[in-house]
């Protein structure tokens, strides 16, 4: 038989395959929580445990919004899932088996627990196949991209609307730059929120590290990194927008106490239920393996020890397993009744009722936080403008309405401020009117006038530097107060802010002079702390030529003079 005539079979059973798919008769093996009848007809495992387990993973889905939550929650709770065996021996079996999260995706992603017989999700690409191994190559497909879609054909755990919502919500929690992701633990509370108001991409989140603590940023960087350009697009410190959110949500949280509570106490009331219910189920079938093995141990005859040795066995492991089940039970119901007493109603309606205080006490972790602002907020768009301190920021609330406002962010330079203009004519002002640098300061607080990186108050050594770059006069000299008798400073001798003003340096460079013994001074008995200086003219020639010296000169010099004289000793 040629190739073509093999290629040409390979095509007509191909089609004949599609289109019994198409009609909804192609069978396939079911996901768990389906059994298929002798006369073809798909219906729900006739077990109840196995449909109440398949129910309340997507429920808890619903709630926690992520596959990891589910899996902790089953594993927590020691609830395992019910498998059919689809070949051997015992096919048709049903086992349990621990959870595991490629399990729990599989279930989640698939479109039979909504109703819709679906054909050609998964296909092979014959590019990524590896001939010997004829499993590879696997691709999952976009619904558009899939054979066949029939809803409403299976009977539903889910409807089709929440199967959508789940898909979505599994596609955001994927680590994509275009994904919001998971939530995660870091401090960032609008994480996966924030939208850059120039390109209207999602900004992301860079953490640094400063005194032993990370600093988030909200950063818009695409263009920098794909297409080489000189800077970012938008970068700010994540604080501002994080208070402004925060402020918003607790704001609009508020109103809904009451609600809030009741919701909260139905909440769990439904969730004790389902557990309730789960519990009595396996103690059911704890009861009925129990009653198996004992009955087909008394089926045994006496005398065939051989076998009633092994029956005695399996019945004796079912009474453990039934003991052990019934301990576990007795102590979920102490720690978690099925009923709220009138306390815990009390306390959830209390604790509703102040949402600030729940907000920010230590059982709220940063991850709850970041849960509550994603369920009320689909993104905040922030656009600083220009490059100044002031950010727009606009909150878009999950209901589509949306809340304006402006933050202050931390900047590098006071010429970065909106008001650095109307700072500079300030100082000009105030410098002209005779006023120190701690002065203006002052001055300058009281005016509401603030700092580039944060703060309440511009610092004198801050405007005493702007004072020199505008070239602003001094201001008042502060008098010294007076030495005591037969202390004054005499000839060639110096009080330190007069010889740093005579040297046009800082004093804090004289006193690391001193320090070094470049300068030789005396101290003051009334007043200790105070310094007298003694400099000649010949002292002074040598200061200013220190003070003309590059930095480091002298390190750099002390370290050639070591090597020079290390090279010269050696023979």
């Amino acid at each position: 038989m040629s190739e073509a005539e093999l290629h040409l079979i390979k095509q007509r059973m191909w089609s004949g395959r599609l289109n019994k798919a198409r009609r909804g008769e192609l069978a396939f093996p079911l996901p768990s929580g389906y059994v298929r009848r002798p006369s073809g007809e798909v219906t729900w495992d006739p077990d109840e445990q196995v449909q109440t387990v398949i129910r309340l993973i997507f429920a808890q889905f619903e709630r926690l919004g992520t596959l990891h939550g589910v899996l902790r929650y089953l594993v927590g709770h020691d609830i395992q899932l019910g498998i059919r065996l689809r070949e051997g021996p015992d096919k048709g079996t049903l086992e349990w088996r621990r959870p595991n999260r490629m399990t729990l995706q599989n279930l989640l992603h698939n479109p039979a627990y909504a109703g819709i017989y679906a054909y050609g999700r998964r296909r092979i690409d014959p590019r990524r196949q590896d001939p010997a191994r004829p499993s590879t190559g696997r691709v999952v497909r976009s619904r558009d991209g899939w054979h066949v879609m029939i809803p409403n054909v299976l009977p539903a755990y889910i409807t089709v609307a929440q199967f959508e919502t789940n898909e979505a919500k599994l596609a955001a929690n994927r680590a994509r730059a275009e994904a919001m992701g998971t939530v995660r633990g870091g401090p960032a509370l609008a994480a996966g929120l924030v939208y850059c108001g120039r390109c209207t991409r999602r900004m992301n989140v860079r953490y640094h590290t400063q005194h032993s603590k990370a600093l988030p940023e909200y950063v818009c960087a695409r263009d920098k990194t794909n297409y080489g350009a000189e800077k970012n697009c938008q970068l700010l410190n994540s604080t501002c927008v994080d208070a402004l959110v925060e402020q918003q949500v607790l704001a609009a949280l508020t109103p809904a106490a009451v609600e809030v509570s009741l919701r909260a106490a139905d909440q769990v009331l439904a969730e004790r239920a389902e557990l309730e219910r789960l519990w009595s189920q396996r103690l059911e079938r704890a009861a009925q393996d129990a009653d198996r093995a004992r009955r087909s141990h008394h089926l045994a005859e006496p005398e065939n020890r051989l076998v009633v040795r092994q029956l005695e066995k399996e019945w004796e492991d079912a009474l453990a397993v039934q003991q052990q089940l019934r301990e576990d039970y007795d102590r979920f119901t102490r720690s978690s009744p099925h009923i709220l007493t009138p306390a815990e109603r009390q306390t959830i309606t209390a604790l509703a009722g102040d949402i600030e205080g729940l907000w920010r006490a230590h059982s709220t972790t940063t991850a709850d936080r970041k849960e509550i602002v994603r369920a009320v907020v689909d993104k905040v768009v922030v656009t600083v403008l220009g490059t100044s301190e002031r950010v727009k920021v606009t909150i878009v609330w999950a209901g589509g309405t949306t809340t304006a406002g402006e933050v202050i962010r931390p900047v590098q330079r006071l010429d970065q401020l909106s008001y650095y203009p109307q700072l500079t004519d300030r100082i000009r002002e105030l410098a002209g009117q005779g006023i120190g640098a701690s002065g203006i300061a002052d001055r300058l607080e009281a005016e509401g006038f603030r700092p580039a990186k944060g703060g309440k108050r511009i610092s004198a050594a801050t405007v005493r530097d702007l004072m020199r770059r505008l070239a602003c006069p001094a201001g008042r000299v502060h008098r010294h107060r007076p030495a005591a008798p037969g202390e004054e400073p005499g000839p060639n001798e110096w009080w330190l802010k007069h010889l740093a003003a005579e040297l046009d340096m800082t004093t804090s460079t004289l006193y690391a002079w001193i320090n070094r013994g470049w300068i030789t001074t005396r101290r003051e008995s009334c007043w200790p702390h105070r310094l007298i200086a003694h400099a000649d003219q010949r002292e002074l020639a040598e200061l200013r030529e220190r003070r003309t010296r590059p930095p480091g000169w002298y390190s750099r010099r002390i370290w050639t003079e070591t090597a020079e004289t290390a090279g010269q000793q050696t023979p």
